[in-house]
């Protein structure tokens, strides 16, 4: 794997995480290819398949919904893993601590996003995470006060 390919990997998920933490569905949106799929651990596996930006956009809005419930929290990544499987396609896994104004620990996940360029920009074509169940244990700490 070229080191230009590492840094522009590096660049999209730099770039998808200042979405989420401005809250911007619209740009969360514009680093999706469509269609896409969704896998979430959770109390049973979900399925999601993002057929079109519509589809997205609802799907996208719950989960910055409940960001902003937590305050639009930050993000930081850890132990990113780059596989190219070609110049336009790699898979990236990694570890994101999700913090809040003070940069304390609200809670983490992990992720395995596909991601493949099309006309020159990345774009997500599948994640496989277990974010979701740690998400709504957070919202649901903070909303009684833990």
């Amino acid at each position: 794997m070229s080191n230009q390919l590492a840094e522009d990997v590096r660049a999209f998920f730099q770039g998808y995480c200042a979405a989420f933490e401005t809250l911007d569905v619209e740009a969360i949106a514009n680093r999706v290819a469509y269609p896409s799929h969704i896998v979430s651990d959770g109390d049973e596996i979900t399925l999601i398949a993002i057929a079109n930006r519509k589809d997205c956009l609802a799907t996208m809005h719950r989960v910055v919904e409940l960001h902003r419930q937590l305050g639009a929290p930050s993000g930081r990544i850890h132990d990113l893993s780059i596989l190219a499987l070609s110049p336009r396609l790699v898979q990236a896994s990694l570890r994101m601590d999700v913090l809040d104004g003070t940069l304390k620990l609200l809670y983490d996940f992990q992720a395995t996003y596909s991601l493949a360029k099309f006309a020159g920009a990345w774009r997500i074509v599948a994640i496989a995470h277990n974010q979701i169940p740690r998400l709504l244990r957070c919202v649901s700490q903070r909303q009684s006060g833990l």
